[in-house]
């Protein structure tokens, strides 16, 4: 495993161990050793698929609910969004990206981000989580708000993310 720094502090992208071949492809994107001194304990880990076109976010948690989030692309290709809201950071405001498909590397995303991702392909992820998903707790961005974001061809939104406060209003 292979842990690389950004530019956005506490935000990672880590090259885990993979094999491709006319198989398939094997994935070990966990290793406890590894990252629990980085991410912390893995407290819920979820799945999800999208088709190509669709953005699910931004989201974030606040509060004792706030989560750090390491995500692996499983199948497709998707683009890895985070927006830094920490007010006393460097990149407060900026947006990270990052392309995921398997067997790539996968992201570490901390506390104090908007996240999001965007099918680029039909895909699989799955997010590993410091804390539990708290239905109350939960805030969120509008993407369309975001400059950085405007090159992205969303054709699915939930009414959920179309509804979602604008990045200046968090700001």
């Amino acid at each position: 495993m292979n842990i690389i720094e950004t530019d956005f502090q506490g935000l990672y992208l880590v090259e885990y161990h993979s094999l491709i071949d006319d198989r398939g492809i094997f994935m070990k994107p966990w290793v406890k050793t590894e990252l629990e001194p980085i991410f912390g304990d893995n407290i819920e880990t979820y799945f999800s698929s999208s088709k190509e076109g669709t953005l699910r976010g931004l989201h974030y948690q606040v509060g004792d609910y706030a989560q750090d989030k390491f995500v692996v692309c499983l199948q497709g290709i998707i683009e890895d969004i985070a927006t830094d809201l920490r007010k006393d950071s460097s990149t407060y405001g900026n947006t990270f990206r990052a392309t995921l498909k398997p067997g790539s590397h996968g992201l570490i995303i901390p506390k104090g981000f908007a996240h999001g991702i965007f099918a680029k392909a039909d895909c699989l992820i799955t997010n590993f989580c410091s804390n539990p998903y708290h239905s109350e707790s939960e805030k969120g961005i509008n993407w369309s708000s975001i400059q950085d974001l405007q090159d992205l061809k969303v054709s699915f939104l939930s009414d959920k993310d179309k509804n979602l406060p604008r990045l200046e209003e968090i700001l």
